[in-house]
């Protein structure tokens, strides 16, 4: 004789069939597969198999899931350096922009889907910024220009995440290599130093990139410094 079945408890199931993290985890899946064009709360609900009013229980529309995707990154970025004194300016940078840099490498679909929505009421990307303004303030930029210097770098920053997405033989100029000799030999020898050196071609450049960028904030200063003397 089988056993009788256990009878389903009348109500709400006890486990909710969804998740604010969950949804996010789709969300970050659904911009890997669709893009920013294909990213809608349809499409959204789809993935998880559930319909669309299902995920209105816990956000407000795309805004809000979107919003909740940027949280999620901006847990992931070091802007410890920017609250302690011992730390330079130039180290606080470097931190946080290997950071991002990797975040993003985590999450390379929805590069395009974060840097290209409004920051509006994320609470831990407001304060990341808040911090990272303090701290330049603090180092004599203008108020006027801190926000400039931070835009400029995050520019660099998630170009160079969007590299991470490239292939290492991206540059390579191929057939067409005898129309550039110069460019051809850099290339390749650009990519032999990147291997002894067990790292992309990629990371060579953002190294290189962020240096020069880091190193030419003191002049970017006393210049935004002049200008707001005038």
């Amino acid at each position: 004789m089988s056993p009788t079945p256990a009878k389903r408890s009348a109500g709400r199931p006890r486990t909710p069939v969804l998740s604010a993290e969950q949804i996010v985890d789709a969300a970050f899946a659904l911009a890997r597969t669709a893009g920013p064009d294909g990213f809608t709360m349809a499409a959204l609900a789809r993935s998880l198999s559930v319909h669309p009013p299902a995920l209105y229980h816990y956000f407000g529309g795309k805004a809000d899931v979107v919003r909740a995707m940027r949280g999620r990154v901006a847990e992931l970025l070091d802007v410890s350096g920017f609250d302690t004194p011992e730390t330079t300016l130039s180290d606080a940078v470097l931190r946080w922009a290997h950071s991002y840099r990797s975040a993003f490498a985590t999450h390379p679909a929805a590069i395009a889907l974060l840097a290209t929505t409004a920051i509006d009421g994320q609470e831990r990307s407001v304060a990341n910024y808040e911090s990272i303004t303090r701290r330049f303030v603090a180092e004599g930029w203008p108020v006027g220009g801190a926000v400039d210097a931070i835009v400029a770098l995050e520019s660099f920053i998630i170009g160079s995440a969007l590299d991470t997405l490239a292939p290492a033989d991206i540059m390579s100029p191929g057939t067409a290599a005898p129309l550039a000799p110069n460019f051809s030999r850099a290339e390749a020898l650009r990519s032999v130093k990147a291997a002894a050196q067990g790292v992309q071609p990629a990371d060579r450049s953002f190294d290189l990139g962020l240096a020069a960028l880091v190193g030419g904030l003191p002049a970017a200063l006393a210049a935004a410094v002049e200008a707001e003397r005038v």
